[in-house]
């Protein structure tokens, strides 16, 4: 597809010099092997995690999704659903508090990071970024905001932060290639974005628009496909499919999917994705 600059008038212009351009690849140009059913499937059941007794003074969000971090398990809880009723994720319950456990013994290994009143960790899980974790953090009258935390001693400490989105627009991020991206307003706009830590704040470069790495109302709340050479990111609608690389090039995969994707996951460098009609489709990247 061949995208044109609107020329109409000169403001438009200075604007899209302002802009950073999508760096989509022609068709033609390095084409990547398109996705295929598969015989086999690496979905069973719901992924809803059971939540088991970690310690009685522990409420967990009811869909929250541990991670792992080093030798420790990291979690939301508190649960809390007058500061921020935005409601994108399936519900209007967000998480207060941040909670670090040794995955062993299951006792708490850093102290708990609590945010101020105004605001909710509105996501149900963190992504890792090397030694830090990111967290998508909204309230206190904005949006949401990508927020970058190190474990300072036994103290969770927030390093860098996004400028907020207006209130109630949500990102999602995700970590490829040890980069940050996020899909802002994944609903509505579907803007690709990588950010750079400068000092406390990320700083975004747009990479495109039209993408989405989560449904409204879905409780996966990022689903796409993180492979080694490239990020699968599905296009708004979910049926098709771009491969963003390290250099933020963006290709796109054939076929059309024949039905919405609603949930990925990744085995052995091959992305599956499992779409609305039950069937499943998967690419693995090209071999050197």
């Amino acid at each position: 597809m061949n995208f044109k600059k609107l020329t109409l008038l000169p403001l438009l212009l200075i604007l899209n010099a302002c802009r950073a351009e999508p760096n989509f690849v022609a068709p033609s140009e390095h084409a990547l092997p398109p996705i295929t059913r598969a015989t086999q499937s690496p979905f069973s059941g719901n992924t809803e995690m059971a939540h088991q007794k970690i310690a009685k003074h522990i409420i967990l969000l009811p869909d929250s999704r541990p991670i792992s971090f080093g030798n420790n398990i990291l979690l939301l809880g508190d649960p809390d659903s007058q500061t921020y009723p935005h409601g994108v994720l399936g519900d209007t319950i967000e998480a207060k508090t941040l909670y670090t456990l040794d995955a062993q013994t299951l006792k708490p290994a850093a102290q708990a990071f609590r945010l101020p009143e105004n605001l909710v960790f509105e996501n149900n899980t963190l992504a890792v970024w090397g030694d830090k974790i990111v967290a998508v953090i909204s309230g206190d009258g904005a949006g949401a905001r990508v927020a970058v935390l190190a474990l300072q001693g036994q103290n969770w400490q927030i390093v860098a932060e996004s400028a907020p989105l207006p209130s109630h627009r949500w990102q999602s991020p995700f970590v490829f290639q040890n980069q940050l991206y996020a899909v802002q307003m994944p609903h509505i706009v579907g803007r690709l974005v990588r950010y750079e830590m400068q000092g406390k704040r990320l700083i975004e470069q747009e990479l495109g628009e039209g993408f989405s790495n989560h449904a409204i109302g879905s409780h996966d709340t990022q689903i796409a496909a993180v492979l080694p050479e490239y990020a699968l990111i599905p296009q708004m609608g979910f049926r098709h499919v771009f491969a963003l690389d390290g250099s933020g090039s963006l290709k796109k995969l054939s076929p059309e999917l024949p039905a919405k994707i609603v949930r990925s996951a990744v085995q052995n460098h091959t992305a599956y994705f499992l779409l609305a009609d039950g069937s499943v489709w998967t690419w693995s990247q090209p071999e050197r």
